[in-house]
């Protein structure tokens, strides 16, 4: 097993939740949905540590991209990813749920007290929150999500736009956060089409820093994206050594073209919580996207700069808000592969 894990980790059986476990040994048990989280690169910068009650979330920054992420932008949004994943499991098996946020560089970056254990795991056989107005976001189905949540790289279907009511909904559930994120999303096709010219000309910048290409070309090679060896080397070759800003560009802008909706998540400050919140608010949205049929696919390169990154909120005409996560909404071919995780054992400390 390479040091991303492996693929096999996606297999976790809700069944198997050892009830009559330990507190540790439930614990254990649900951090491996949250280990299915999505991360920038698949880096998985996620360190756990369990006790007291609690599971406490850290940065491990060993696997912090320092080039494409020096201020930990990305590093906090993946980890908002996995805590969020946490909440809705710890939910799924019977238990009440309460974040806190640490304040020192030292302190967790979010403690989970679990709480009381309610009736145990919702029976699948029944229909998930069916009291709930938006069943797409009731505790079965985003748990039942998490497994099926896929990032989807593939051109969309440009012609079939998603639904009013259907965005209407993810308005709503943005909204839900506990944070002060706000969702923008962006239909007009010549928005669209200024966001996809910001995207390639943030590719081609950062494709001329050659720190960069060997950041990137390391995670490819390393086969994190989940390619297989050959492939993963072949393509770390061409990242390094080959000119691959215009192509980077040309492809990603047609990618961007291609969604009928663009989805930027903001918040009012800028700070560690204010990005895991959105971190949260970003996977709760994927797995809703996932039980409404929709494609997703995070798009980070305008973010990574800050020149456009502030070029981005001028377009969204929100300069007083900070974006933290733009990401493509649509509907697309379904991608079948997965990209490996680490076991839990890897991950706590």
């Amino acid at each position: 097993m390479g040091e991303h894990g492996t693929t096999a980790a996606w297999e976790v059986d809700a069944g198997e939740f050892p009830a009559d476990g330990d507190f540790a040994e439930r614990a254990r048990f649900l951090l491996r949905y949250a280990t299915l989280a999505p991360s920038s690169h698949n880096s998985q910068p996620w360190a756990f540590e369990i006790g007291d009650g609690a599971v406490r979330l850290f940065a491990d920054e060993s696997r912090r991209l320092s080039v494409a992420d020096p201020d930990g932008r990305e590093l906090h949004l993946s980890l908002g990813c996995a805590l969020e994943n946490l909440v809705v499991a710890a939910r799924y098996f019977g238990y009440d749920p309460a974040v806190d946020y640490g304040d020192g560089a030292d302190d967790p970056v979010a403690t989970v007290t679990l709480g009381r254990e309610g009736p145990g795991p919702t029976d699948a056989a029944t229909p998930p929150d069916a009291a709930t107005p938006d069943p797409a976001v009731g505790d079965a189905a985003l748990f039942d999500a998490i497994r099926r949540r896929r990032t989807n790289h593939e051109l969309f279907d440009e012609g079939r736009p998603v639904p009013a009511a259907v965005l209407d909904r993810f308005r709503g559930y943005a909204a839900e956060s506990d944070g002060d994120v706000t969702l923008t999303l962006v239909e007009d096709a010549d928005r669209r089409r200024e966001l996809a010219a910001l995207q390639a000309e943030a590719d081609r910048r950062q494709f001329e820093d050659p720190d960069y290409r060997e950041e990137l070309g390391y995670w490819v090679g390393s086969g994190a994206l989940g390619a297989n060896w050959l492939v993963a080397r072949v393509g770390q070759l061409a990242v390094e050594h080959l000119d691959l800003g215009d192509r980077e560009g040309a492809k990603n802008s047609k990618l961007l073209r291609s969604a009928p909706a663009v989805a930027v998540l903001s918040t009012a400050t800028d700070d560690r919580e204010s990005r895991v919140e959105a971190g949260r608010a970003f996977e709760r949205l994927a797995l809703a996207a996932t039980n409404e049929g929709l494609a997703v696919h995070p798009m980070s390169q305008t973010l990574e700069r800050p020149a456009y990154r502030a070029k981005l909120a001028e377009l969204l005409g929100s300069s007083d808000a900070s974006p933290q996560h733009l990401f493509r909404l649509g509907y697309g071919e379904p991608e079948s592969g997965r990209t490996p995780r680490r076991p839990v054992d890897d991950v706590l400390r």
